[in-house]
Order: C-alpha cells, then structure tokens, then sequence
C-alpha cells in the first residue's frame, strides 16, 4: 500500500515537471518569435490580404492573434482573429485607413497568458490610391431591389465611367451592376437592380473606374438589414361610417406584429392643420370635421423587434376623403 502511494506520487510530481519543462519550452519559443513585417495585399472586390514573417512549429493552442480597427475617430471597434498561419484573408473597408497588430500566443487553459509583444503597422494609402468616389449608400426595397448612390470626389476624372458589384462571402459570387445615372452630384448604381441576398447577410459593395484599372476599388461592408426599405402602401381606403381607414402592404415578408405605420392626414381647409399617427396595425379610425375636405398617406417600417432597420417607406398616393 504504502509503494502504491510512493509511484503515485512520483507520477505527480514527473507530471508537474514535464509539464513545467513544456510550458518553459512554449513561453520560450513564443517570446522569442514574434511576428515580423505585416503587410497587406489586394485580392478581387475588397477581399485583402494581412500578412506577416513568422518562425514558429504551431502546436494545438497555439496561435497568431491579429487585431485590427480602422482610423476613423468615430469608429473605435476592435476586430480579432486566430489563426494558425502566417496570413489572414479578409473584407476591408480599406479606404478608412487600418490599424493592425499581431502577436503569437498560447491560448490554452493556463490562467498565465504567454505572449510575444505585439507588432504593428498602420496603413493609411493616400486617397487618389481607390476610386473617386465617397459616401457610398445603398438601400435594399423589400427581398427584390436595391439602388445605390455615392458622391464623385475632387479627384474624379472628367467623364470617368463606374460598375458597382456586390458579393456575399466568396468573390466568385460577385453580381456587376452596369447601369448608372447622374442625380445632381450624386451618381445612383443599381438602378432597380434585382437581388438574391438574404437580408440578414454581410455584403461588400464596391465601385470601381472602368477606365483605371489601377485604382482600388471603394467598398463599404453592409448589413442589408440596416438599411432595409419597405415598398409603400398600397389600397388605402376609408370606411365613412366609422372613418376607419385601413390600407395593405403590396408584399409581407414579416408576420403582422414586426409593422408600425404612420399616417399623415391633412384638412385641405387649413394645411396647418395636419396630424402625423402612429399604429402597430394596418387600420386607423381618424378624427375629422365632416364638413372639411381631408388627405390621408400611409407609410411603414419594419420594427426593431423584426429587423434592424431605420428606413421608412415612401408616403402612400394620398387617399383624399370628400366632405360628408
């Protein structure tokens, strides 16, 4: 009994410094490889390349760690990736300017945290290396059409010709939009254009100069959901007896409670007089004077329970209620 108690404990204490002897050799060959020389290279539509140099025999929770975050001051998100090589493949909105950083590291279940230091590189590419063109925005309408519209810049060659393209995950799934137009200063892409991208996808758009092949394309990462715009009502109608006025939605992609409307009604007897409502549900029972002509538009918008949009529908076609 008491040699079986003997070799126990000489396996613990043969356990505690192999294990010691291991976490020595880690914390050793982790401090002394830091990673070298980040960089970045451009794929296809936004898709990037972060690279670095590194000399290191990865083992299972052992990891490259790289953080990143763009240079806008209003924008102080962090992202993190591990990885367990010597690059990291993703889609950058590259325009803003990126902050990197990269360390090797043992993510495993010891409460002590072994790290190289870190090694950083900021890029910052001048502005005439991309597109010339700013303020991308795209709005998505219902499951079926999106348009986008975007700014020229002062860099922006006379008479230069745009594609907008959009993809999901993989830049061979990327979708060309051709069509364009001037509105004012604004350019508008997409006119129309007809999707097949589930709202709750990240997408990249990007707008490249089909007369420069060596500028870099301007991207924006965007979560349709965002910016998600109903079509407008449609049938707004009122029933006199009960001046309840109800209307529908040309497509419902939601179950009833994910709606809230709004409905303007104004008497053409004094446009000063004029009430903006608000209901969950697609009726209204008005209040009107009898003896006054009055207008009522219906618009709609998915609530913050359903979908993360803030983008009202247009007005309905006005429903003009004839004095009694």
């Amino acid at each position: 009994m008491m040699l079986a108690k003997f070799f126990l404990l000489l396996a613990v204490v043969w356990t505690f410094e192999v294990n010691a002897a291991i976490s020595s050799f880690l914390e050793e060959m982790i401090k002394m490889n830091p990673p070298m020389n980040i960089r970045i290279s451009s794929g296809s539509f936004g898709e990037y390349t972060v690279s670095w140099d590194g000399n290191c025999t990865f083992q299972d929770n052992v990891y490259y760690q790289l953080d990143y975050k763009y240079l806008n001051p209003s924008d102080s998100k962090s992202y993190s990736y591990f990885v367990q090589e010597y690059q990291k493949k993703m889609d950058l909105e590259l325009h803003r300017g990126l902050f990197t950083q990269v360390k090797l590291g043992y993510f495993g279940d010891t409460d002590d945290e072994i790290s190289s230091n870190w090694t950083e590189r900021t890029f910052d590419l001048p502005r005439d290396s991309f597109a010339s063109v700013d303020n991308l925005t795209c709005i998505f309408y219902g499951n079926t059409y999106m348009n986008c519209t975007w700014d020229i810049n002062e860099n922006a060659p006379e008479n230069e010709q745009y594609i907008l393209s959009y993809r999901k995950e993989q830049t061979s799934d990327m979708y060309n939009c051709t069509n364009y137009r001037m509105s004012g200063a604004r350019n508008t892409g997409c006119v129309g254009h007809k999707y097949d991208i589930d709202l709750s996808y990240e997408i990249i758009i990007c707008i490249s100069e089909l007369n420069n092949k060596t500028k870099l394309p301007y991207c924006r990462k965007v979560k349709p959901y965002y910016f998600h715009k109903l079509n407008n009502p449609i049938n707004v109608r009122i029933n006199k007896s009960t001046d309840e006025v109800t209307w529908n939605l040309p497509e419902v992609n939601f179950g009833p409670s994910c709606y809230k409307y709004q409905l303007n009604i104004t008497n053409w007897n004094d446009k000063e007089d004029q009430k903006v409502k608000n209901t969950s549900v697609a009726k209204y029972v008005i209040s009107r004077d009898k003896t006054k002509r009055y207008s009522v538009q219906v618009r709609a918008l998915v609530n913050d329970i359903c979908l993360e949009s803030t983008i009202w529908s247009d007005w309905s076609k006005p429903l003009i209620i004839e004095m009694d």
